[in-house]
């Protein structure tokens, strides 16, 4: 079971949803913590449960028993950082063998702040908080499936920051509603046509390739999306205020704005943690931090060695762009071919991170060559043809529609008023609809 599922979004989630709505303020945090567990257990059951028990508990037991620098042992903390961080990955590696990717997200999660709250303490930024402080920080049931990656005086900020009113209710139900129509009525329908496409070694022409790469990038944003939006709505009606993590991914016009805005929060963890802005690195330096990073990223989403080679890949684009020697060259480009190169390179390290094994990804992109023609296969445009609605929404929602519609006069503002929540209606419509659908199907 995983969270797109009937009884989590309509029992787990809205309980303790309700708990945390009507606790007192100081309880409110722990009723979010033990909904974290409870989403942990029935998506991933007892082995879940138990790695983020180890993630979090091992994390604070590092903090905890780690040394100050001194005179004498001068490279004893970073030890200890060393040691506590490659903990976090050995577990993290775990629960991908045992979980599965889907299932992989929250462990992700508690790895990337553990290795920051190890990283600012060894630092003597950050003292050692509170056990229960920092179970609830890690296991909040409002960033756990989906994110955004917060440090821990991000997550202290927000607390204090609590305020309840009925322009964030309605705004963060809004959000709730817009989240479940991604993550249940685009994320998982393309993941069926993925995998259609995908397996069975199907992908013969270029357009058969260009439509495996569409749709698995497709699913990925959807599913990621999705789930970060319902966390930030459900945290939106409880009066916290958590970051946005998609910018129009769409709109970029390098490899570099193009990760700065699919994923916000983890491009500030990465300026916060592994590419610090006050050090200065070469081009290996760069290469290797962002390869690590990139490459563990990809061995998580991706299947066996494709995910690693998408990663460095991905890092070698990154290293590159970065450090060119002719930015000018590039820069007088027009911004509509810089939009479209990038995301042509985006797509094509989809060929990659969407195979099951190096030969399906040799075969794709052989077939991008058109070796065995353009047009779409037979079996592919079936497969198409029959999902055209959830493809057709999916590709028009990656551009900024909504900036589209008239705000500027009071007409604007009356058709927005009652375009929005028809909209939503259907939206939640149609995902309580398909939830029921795939629930009732054997």
């Amino acid at each position: 079971m995983n969270v797109a599922s009937l009884p989590v979004i309509l029992y787990v989630l809205p309980v303790f949803m309700l708990l945390a709505a009507f606790s007192h303020p100081h309880w409110k945090r722990d009723a979010l913590a033990l909904g974290g567990l409870c989403l942990v257990y029935v998506t991933g059951g007892y082995a879940a449960l138990i790695l983020l028990a180890l993630s979090v508990s091992l994390t604070w037991l590092t903090l905890r028993l780690s040394p100050r620098r001194s005179e004498r042992h001068p490279h004893r903390t970073e030890i200890w950082l060393y040691a506590g961080i490659g903990l976090q990955v050995l577990l993290l590696l775990l629960a991908r063998l045992l979980l599965g990717s889907q299932a992989v997200l929250p462990m992700l999660l508690c790895t990337l702040q553990g290795t920051e709250c190890l990283s600012s303490h060894a630092a003597h930024k950050l003292k050692t908080p509170p056990l229960h402080s920092f179970f609830c920080y890690q296991c909040d049931m409002t960033r756990l499936p989906g994110g955004p990656v917060l440090s821990f005086p991000q997550y202290e900020q927000a607390l204090a920051a609590r305020a309840v009113s009925r322009q964030k209710i309605g705004s963060g139900a809004s959000l709730c509603i817009r989240g479940l129509f991604q993550l249940i009525c685009l994320s998982l329908p393309l993941r069926t046509v993925h995998a259609q496409i995908a397996s069975g070694g199907y992908v013969q022409t270029a357009l058969d390739a260009a439509a495996m790469m569409l749709t698995f990038y497709l699913m990925l944003l959807y599913q990621l999306k999705g789930l970060a939006q319902i966390g930030q709505g459900l945290g939106r009606m409880l009066g916290y205020d958590l970051p946005d993590s998609f910018d129009t991914p769409v709109m970029a016009d390098s490899m570099q704005d193009f990760w700065a805005r699919f994923l916000i929060p983890m491009q500030q963890w990465t300026k916060r943690v592994l590419l610090l802005e006050d050090r200065t690195f070469d081009a290996a330096g760069y290469f290797a931090r962002t390869a690590l990073l990139f490459g563990g990223i990809g061995l998580l989403f991706g299947r066996g060695g494709c995910g690693m080679i998408w990663g460095v890949c991905t890092a070698v684009f990154l290293t590159a762009e970065r450090y060119r020697r002719q930015k000018r060259r590039f820069g007088q480009l027009p911004v509509t071919a810089r939009r479209i190169l990038t995301a042509a390179a985006v797509l094509l390290g989809m060929g990659t991170l969407g195979s099951d094994s190096l030969i399906d990804a040799f075969s794709c992109y052989r077939a991008l060559l058109c070796i065995n023609g353009i047009p779409l296969s037979d079996r592919i445009g079936y497969t198409l043809g029959t999902n055209w609605v959830p493809l057709c929404i999916a590709i028009a929602g990656l551009f900024p529609l909504r900036k589209l519609l008239p705000e500027e006069n009071a007409w604007g503002r009356r058709l927005c008023a009652v375009c929005q929540p028809a909209a939503e209606l259907v939206m939640l419509l149609f995902s309580y609809a398909e939830l029921l659908s795939r629930y009732l199907r054997p």
